[in-house]
C-alpha cells in the first residue's frame, strides 16, 4: 500500500450526480493514485447508482465491522441466558438475536455515517479512506447528518417496540458514546478505550432485554413474575454483578486489541494526518500490548466464571477456547502488512468470537432449567 502523499493537494473536478447536479470539489491528497470507480461486482453494483455512496456510508459491502457491533449481543445475550432466572426459552433468545441482527446493521450504518462525516478531512489524507462517499465528495456534509438522523430515527421506535423499557436508557447512552469516539481521535491516543465502552455495553443491554438489572450494586432487586413483586437478592445478585462487569471488561479489552492491531494498516497516513491512536502510541510494541490486554480479558472472562458459578462448558469453551484464539491471532497478525491487519480484523471474530460464544450456550444449555425443544 502507498504510503506517500503530495504536500500539496489538487483539486478535484466536480463529480455529478444521476440527475446531473454538480458537487462540491475535493482536494485530492493522491494524485498519483487511480480515481474512484463505482463497484462492478458484489451487493452494491446491483443497486442504483444514487443509493450506492449510502450503502457505503452503511458499510453494506463489509461484513468485518458488522460482527464488531453484533458480537457483543451475541456474547451478551448467551451470558444473560446463564444467569437470569427463569431461564430464558431458546426460541426466546433466538427471536431477540434475529432482530439484534438488523438493528445492528442500522447502528452500525448510524454510526459510520456520523464518523465519516466528521473525519472526512483525515480520510483524504488515508490512502485506505480515501474514497469513503463523504471524503470524495459523493455525499455532502449536510446530507451525510440528515442520513446518520435518519438511521437513529429507525432504530428508536424499534428499540421501544422490540425491548423492555429498561433497554432505551441502554441504547441511548451507547450512541452518544459512539458519537464521541468519532471525536477523541483528535485528542487523545486512547479512541479505542472510547470505543471499547458501547460494544461493551451491549452486555448491559442484553441483561436488561431479559429482564435482569444490569447494575445490582444499585438496585439489588430482580422482578418476580408471579408475586409480580421486586424481591430483594442482595447476596447473588452481588456475585452476578461482579460477574456482568467482568465479562463487560472483557470485552472492552477485546475491542482495544483487534481494533489498535486494525489501525496498524494506516499508521503512516494517520502520523501525517493528525490522527491519533493506540497504533501510533504503541507501534514498536503493539503485540506487547496485545499480549498484555489478551491476559487481563482471559482473566476477567476467569473471574466472570467464578462470581456466575460456571462450569465446565464455559472454563473449557470460553475461557480456554478465547486464550487459545487470542495468542494465535497476535503471534499470527503481520503488523507491517496492511493486508494481514486488515484480515485478521474479519477472521479474528469468528476465531476468538466462536469459543467465547460456544462456552456461554454450553453452560445455557447444561442448566437444569433449561427447555429442551
Amino acid at each position: 500500500m502507498p504510503k506517500t502523499r503530495t504536500s500539496n493537494p489538487i483539486t478535484l473536478p466536480e463529480e455529478k450526480t444521476m440527475a446531473g447536479s454538480n458537487k462540491n470539489p475535493v482536494a485530492n491528497y493522491f494524485p498519483h493514485l487511480p480515481a474512484y470507480s463505482d463497484p462492478t461486482t458484489g451487493v452494491l453494483s446491483k443497486l442504483p447508482r444514487s443509493w450506492v455512496p449510502y450503502a457505503q456510508l452503511m458499510r453494506i459491502d463489509r461484513p468485518g465491522g458488522l460482527y464488531a457491533f453484533y458480537f457483543p449481543y451475541l456474547i451478551g445475550l448467551a451470558y444473560s441466558a446463564c444467569i437470569v432466572s427463569p431461564v430464558p426459552d431458546p426460541v426466546e433468545l433466538l427471536c431477540l438475536a434475529a432482530i439484534l441482527l438488523p438493528f445492528n446493521i442500522v447502528l452500525r450504518g448510524a454510526a459510520c455515517t456520523w464518523n465519516d462525516t466528521v473525519d472526512q478531512d483525515f480520510d483524504r489524507r488515508v490512502v485506505r479512506c480515501r474514497h469513503r462517499p463523504v471524503a470524495r465528495g459523493a455525499v455532502s456534509t449536510s446530507k451525510a447528518h440528515l442520513f446518520t438522523v435518519l438511521q437513529l430515527a429507525v432504530l428508536y421506535p424499534v428499540t421501544v417496540l422490540c425491548f423492555p423499557a429498561a433497554c432505551v436508557p441502554h441504547f441511548l447512552f451507547m450512541v452518544f458514546l459512539f458519537g464521541l469516539y468519532a471525536l477523541m481521535k483528535r485528542v487523545t491516543y486512547y479512541p479505542q478505550v472510547v470505543l471499547g465502552v458501547p460494544f461493551a455495553w451491549a452486555v448491559f443491554f442484553c441483561v436488561a432485554a431479559l429482564g435482569m438489572e444490569p447494575f445490582p450494586f444499585v438496585l439489588p432487586f430482580q422482578f418476580d413474575p408471579p408475586s409480580r413483586h421486586l424481591k430483594y437478592q442482595k447476596g447473588k445478585t452481588e456475585a452476578t454483578g461482579k460477574a456482568t462487569l467482568a465479562i463487560f471488561g472483557a470485552n472492552i479489552l477485546w475491542t482495544i486489541t483487534y481494533d489498535t492491531i486494525y489501525a496498524h494498516q494506516d499508521v503512516a497516513d494517520d502520523a501525517k494526518a493528525g490522527v491519533k491512536g493506540m497504533a501510533l502510541k504503541f507501534k514498536n510494541s503493539t503485540k506487547l500490548l496485545a499480549s498484555v490486554l489478551s491476559a487481563g480479558q482471559v482473566g476477567l472472562l476467569a473471574m466472570c466464571g467464578v462470581w456466575a458459578g460456571f462450569g465446565t462448558f464455559y472454563f473449557l469453551g470460553t475461557v480456554g477456547g478465547v486464550g487459545l484464539a487470542l495468542t494465535y491471532y497476535i503471534y499470527d497478525v503481520d503488523l507491517e502488512s496492511p493486508e494481514s491487519c486488515g484480515a485478521w480484523f474479519h477472521d479474528q471474530f469468528w476465531i476468538v468470537g466462536a469459543p467465547f460464544i460456544t462456552g456461554l450456550v454450553g453452560e445455557y444449555l447444561t442448566r437444569e432449567e433449561t427447555i429442551w425443544l
